[in-house]
């Protein structure tokens, strides 16, 4: 069966914290560990697939928000040494922007795959009872629980375009994505429909003269985080890729 394209499944993707019985098929689930081996070629990332028919949260409590009946998740873990690295002309702040783009990537590969995701912080994840596993110098600052979801997710409230990018050289002050290319606004549009912590979108983009994006986490909660997110959503949207950026 033939993948919807990324830019549907950022529209088909919300949030959903409630899961049914149903099993991920065999077959998807090789496929979503074909996708975590290629997203850890490309970051150095380490993660990790997790199946677990009681709990896949390994009875660690959840930084917010009440999920239940979580049998699978990807469990986004790295070394905050290694999160410094340049690839294929991404570059990354922290190990919490990589696990955030990359984790975006797999998370929109699963509802590709036709089933539903929603992003988690867990605490505790080295007194866990659950299948991941750490290396030295490890952690994990989010995981993605999958499955079937027991009812549908809802379309998360985005900010305004104004409020997440600006042209910086604009002449006109009062609206300055009047002036931006199309190729700016598109990936604009993608941004708007990042999840981030609490949905308050702490990211602003801003169009520089040389034609590169700063792209900036705000004060907030796992801004690091939905900086990744975003920047992934950003590249999808406008057709650009990690060199893009400043």
């Amino acid at each position: 069966m033939e993948l919807m394209h990324l830019t549907e499944a950022m529209t088909h993707r919300h949030a959903v914290r409630a899961f049914s019985d149903r099993p991920i098929d065999a077959t998807v689930l090789d496929e979503l560990e074909h996708a975590i081996s290629q997203a850890n070629a490309q970051s150095g990332l380490h993660i990790q697939l997790v199946h677990d028919d009681t709990d896949a949260f390994g009875g660690c409590p959840t930084h917010y928000g009440r999920f239940s009946n979580v049998r699978y998740c990807i469990a986004l873990i790295g070394a905050d040494s290694a999160a410094r690295a340049n690839d294929g002309g991404h570059a990354f702040a922290d190990l919490d922007e990589r696990v955030g783009y990359f984790g975006e990537m797999l998370a929109l590969r699963t509802v590709q795959a036709g089933l539903d995701t929603g992003w988690v912080v867990l605490h505790e994840t080295t007194e866990h009872d659950g299948r991941w596993q750490f290396n030295d110098g490890e952690r994990m600052p989010a995981a993605l629980a999958i499955g079937y979801g027991a009812r549908p997710g809802r379309p998360h409230r985005s900010k305004p375009l104004s409020e997440l990018g600006t042209v910086e050289s604009a002449m006109n002050t009062v609206d300055p994505l009047a002036e931006a290319p199309s190729w700016f606004v598109d990936g604009l549009q993608a941004v708007a429909l990042a999840p981030s912590a609490l949905g308050k979108q702490p990211v602003r983009f801003t169009l520089l003269a040389d034609g590169h994006v700063r792209a900036e986490a705000l004060d907030g909660v796992q801004s690091q985080i939905c900086l990744g997110v975003a920047k992934y959503h950003f590249e999808i949207g406008s057709g650009r890729d990690g060199t893009v950026f400043a």
